[in-house]
This record gives structure tokens, C-alpha cells and sequence, in this order.
């Protein structure tokens, strides 16, 4: 009985973790051509193999900043 109460908490958080894993390497793939080559394997193997930490650091540090077009408003 104790096995089902476990699984049915680790297998959600593996399933979100799973899916904000693909979406941050995604993420990562959509700016490849604005990064260095160590960069961009070093923010993959980061997000990749460190576990629940390593999407965390890059939506934290990795990310590149939102380019603004000109015909948006400044609000500086």
C-alpha cells in the first residue's frame, strides 16, 4: 500500500520534470546560432544530465536576454 502512495507522488514530479527539461533544451536549441560552441554544450549537458537543478540554472542564469523590435514601447 505504501509503494502506490510513493509512486503516485514521484511519477507527477518526474513527468513535470521530464517535460520542463524538453522545453528548456528546446529553448536552448531556438538561440544556438547566438551562442558559443562551449556554451551551448556546456547549457545542454547542464540541463541534461544535472537532475531537477540543472533547468533550474538555466532558466535562472542561461537564458539570453528578449531582443525588443522597434516598433515596441520603451518603458524606460
Amino acid at each position: 500500500m505504501v509503494n502506490w502512495v510513493i509512486l503516485a507522488i514521484v511519477i507527477p514530479i518526474a513527468v513535470i520534470d521530464l517535460a520542463i527539461k524538453a522545453y528548456a533544451i528546446y529553448d536552448l536549441i531556438k538561440s544556438f546560432d547566438k551562442r558559443s560552441d562551449a556554451n551551448k554544450i556546456g547549457w545542454l549537458i547542464a540541463i541534461a544530465v544535472v537532475n531537477l537543478f540543472g533547468w533550474i540554472l538555466y532558466f535562472l542564469f542561461g537564458r539570453l536576454p528578449v531582443e525588443k523590435s522597434e516598433d515596441e514601447e520603451s518603458w524606460d
